[in-house]
């Protein structure tokens, strides 16, 4: 597209930033008034109808004022900042996400939800890959003990147990060499396993306390086979169905059809920053009536998932972007601790 003069630029951002939060179209007097434009209304009129020309503006029959475009949308993200968005503080308490990944995963997006009014969409780390890949025993009081399973594909599960009795931590430390060298590289919960744990040479003493944390090993991670969790839907359509010509019947099969938002979301794991897709920047044609907002979670050296936000085209971006990034960073923090 044409370059913007210095006016026009300004004109666009003003228009879109109104629009955003009124949500009525904007005309020259009110734009005017409202940004203290010292140019005629005459004069803001050409610009908004060369604006319109250039495809950064939409007329709607019913009003004499202009929309943003999904050009609009764009120019005003990247040209006013508002894609770094707010460094929002993280609103999760850490106690609230639990103790295993797709407790915390579930906890998240309920709140992002809650933050934003629009769809929240966190996606699990992959658990193709369920091998053992370490496991960690830790004493975290005389009688409390946490194991740590960490799998090949990045997933990881933490259980406490809680004894009678406090625990040697000689034994503990025993325990985290053993199974290291006994269970490494085997299928969480598989029949291998249970063999390997229960055909074991061990004395008393540690037969006991291998039993006891067994578990650990036996169950599959929170969250596998759950690749995906959604909260907020009814309050994204509520919102897209007030808009003329939106066939919420189409975005609600499109939510159903997890493997192609996953694939989306997905799409987001290669890039280091914020992933922002606009209107008919998204790939599938009933999402184009709304905007997605992603940010990756994980580890320092490699990103295990994605939480993402589809609202609204009209939306305000800074809040929303920095509410997706402060989730993320939560979540990566989380899995820090544990891992």
């Amino acid at each position: 597209m044409k370059e913007l003069t210095p006016r026009q630029a300004e004109i666009l951002r003003q228009v879109t930033r109104l629009y955003i939060a009124t949500g009525r179209p904007v005309g020259s007097k009110s734009l005017r008034r409202e940004c203290g434009f010292s140019v005629s209304a005459s004069t803001i009129r050409s610009e908004l109808a060369r604006l319109e020309e250039m495809g950064y503006l939409d007329h709607p029959h019913t009003s004499a004022g202009r929309v943003p475009t999904d050009h609009g949308y764009r120019f005003y993200v990247d040209s006013s900042g508002a894609g770094e968005g707010r460094r929002a503080r993280c609103e999760i308490e850490p106690q609230a996400l639990g103790d295993e990944i797709g407790d915390a995963i579930r906890y998240a997006a309920a709140l992002l939800a809650r933050t934003t009014g629009f769809l929240a969409m966190v996606s699990s780390p992959e658990q193709g890959d369920i091998t053992i890949r370490h496991v960690e025993v830790l004493q975290l009081q005389p009688d409390l003990v946490t194991v740590v399973v960490i799998t090949g594909s990045g997933g990881v599960a933490r259980k406490l147990f809680v004894f009678d009795e406090p625990v040697d931590p000689g034994l503990v430390n025993w325990a985290r060499g053993y199974l290291n060298d006994a269970v490494t590289g085997l299928y969480l919960g598989s029949r291998l396993l249970r063999l390997r744990l229960a055909e074991a040479d061990l004395g008393p003493r540690e037969r006991e306390f291998i039993d006891a944390i067994s578990p650990a090993l036996l169950e599959s991670p929170a969250g596998q086979g759950e690749n995906l969790v959604m909260e907020g839907a009814p309050a994204l359509l509520a919102r897209l169905e007030a808009e003329n010509g939106f066939r919420a019947r189409d975005l609600v099969e499109m939510l159903e059809r997890q493997d192609e938002l996953l694939a989306i979301l997905r799409s987001a794991l290669v890039e280091y920053r914020v992933y922002l897709r606009i209107g008919s920047e998204l790939p599938a044609a009933a999402m184009q009536r709304c905007s997605l907002v992603a940010a990756n979670y994980g580890l320092a050296h490699r990103n295990l998932g994605t939480v993402g936000v589809l609202g609204p085209r009209r939306m305000d971006y800074p809040a929303v972007i920095g509410s997706v990034e402060a989730t993320a960073r939560c979540l990566s923090e989380f899995i820090e601790e544990i891992y």
